[in-house]
C-alpha cells in the first residue's frame, strides 16, 4: 500500500496569493466534476479528482490532505500518485460506463454523423487511456517480484 511520506514532499504551495486564489476554484470545479464523475457516466471521475489534487497541491494544504486521506477516492488517488496505476476494479467499471454512455449517445440521441464520430473518438480516447495505465494489481505482483529477486 502506498503512503504518503510527507505532506512537505508533495505541497508546492505558490508564493502569489492570486495564484492560490485560482488554483483553488479551479481544485474545486475539478473536485465537483470528479465527484459528479463516479455517478455520471459521461464524466471521468479519477481523472478529474488527480487534476483537483494538482490544484489544491499548491493552493489548499487542508484540501490535498482530505484528498488524499478520503474514504471513497484517496487510496486511488494515493495508488496513481506513486505509480502503481489504476485498480482493475475501477479500470473495468469506467471502460464499461465510455461503452455504455457513448453506446447510448450514439445509438439514441446523437442524429448528426459528425457528432457521433466525434462522440466515438472521445470515447475512444478515454478508453485507450484508461488501458494504458499501469494496473494496481499487476505492477503491485512486478514490485514484488523484483523485491522477492534482490
Amino acid at each position: 500500500m502506498a503512503a504518503i511520506t510527507s505532506i512537505e514532499d508533495e505541497f508546492d504551495i505558490s508564493r502569489s496569493a492570486a495564484a492560490r486564489v485560482v488554483y483553488g476554484f479551479l481544485g474545486f470545479v475539478f473536485l465537483g466534476v470528479g465527484i459528479a464523475g463516479f455517478y455520471l457516466p459521461v464524466l471521468p471521475g479519477t481523472i478529474n479528482l488527480l487534476v483537483a489534487v494538482y490544484f489544491f497541491s499548491m493552493s489548499n494544504q487542508r484540501m490535498y490532505r482530505w484528498m488524499l486521506s478520503n474514504d471513497l477516492f484517496g487510496q486511488e488517488l494515493q495508488d496513481y500518485k506513486a505509480g502503481l496505476g489504476i485498480a482493475r476494479r475501477v479500470k473495468t467499471v469506467a471502460v464499461a460506463s465510455i461503452v455504455l454512455s457513448v453506446g447510448f449517445s450514439v445509438g439514441l440521441i446523437l442524429n448528426n454523423p459528425w457528432a457521433r464520430a466525434g462522440m466515438l473518438a472521445f470515447g475512444l480516447v478515454g478508453i485507450g487511456y484508461i488501458l494504458n495505465q499501469p494496473t494496481r494489481e499487476v505492477e503491485l505482483a512486478r514490485r514484488e517480484s523484483v523485491q522477492s529477486s534482490n
